[in-house]
C-alpha cells in the first residue's frame, strides 16, 4: 500500500484517539525566499505548531489570508495561554524519503483552510514553597 493513499485523521496523531482538538504550541508566519535565500517580505504561508502524541510538535499549514488570525494567535501563546483548536479540512499526508546519507526520513505533513478555538485559559504556575 502506498503512503498516499492511507487516510490519516486527526484521532491519528492527537494525544488520545477520542481527542478532537489539537493543542496550540506555537504560531508564525513564513516568508518566501528570494533567489539568494533571504527571506522577503511575501508571506509564504502560516502555520500553528500543536502538541501531539507522544510529545511529538505537528506544525499545520495554512492559508496566507489567516496571517491576522495567526498573529492574535502568537499573541496569546506568548502570554502563556493555553489553547485548543479544531480544524477546518484538515489533511493529514504522511511521507518518506530518502535523506543524504540513505536514512528514511518520514512523517506527517498538514494542511488546514481554518482553525477554530475551541477552549482556553491561562496557564498559571501555583505558589511554590522553597
Amino acid at each position: 500500500m502506498k503512503l498516499r493513499n492511507l487516510n490519516l485523521t486527526i484521532a491519528d496523531v492527537a494525544r488520545t484517539s477520542r481527542d478532537n482538538t489539537l493543542e496550540a504550541v506555537n504560531a508564525g508566519i513564513q516568508k518566501k525566499r528570494g533567489e539568494n535565500g533571504t527571506p522577503t517580505n511575501e508571506t509564504d504561508f502560516v502555520y500553528v505548531e500543536c502538541a501531539v502524541r507522544r510529545g511529538d510538535i505537528l506544525k499545520v499549514k495554512f492559508p496566507p489570508e489567516l496571517s491576522g488570525k495567526i498573529t492574535d494567535l502568537k499573541g496569546r501563546l506568548d502570554s502563556d495561554e493555553i489553547i485548543n483548536i479544531s480544524f477546518t479540512n484538515l489533511r493529514l499526508i504522511p511521507y518518506a524519503l530518502a535523506g543524504n546519507n540513505g536514512a528514511i526520513i518520514s512523517g506527517v505533513s498538514a494542511k488546514a483552510e481554518d482553525f477554530t478555538i475551541e477552549s482556553s485559559s491561562l496557564g498559571c504556575m501555583e505558589d511554590i514553597e522553597l
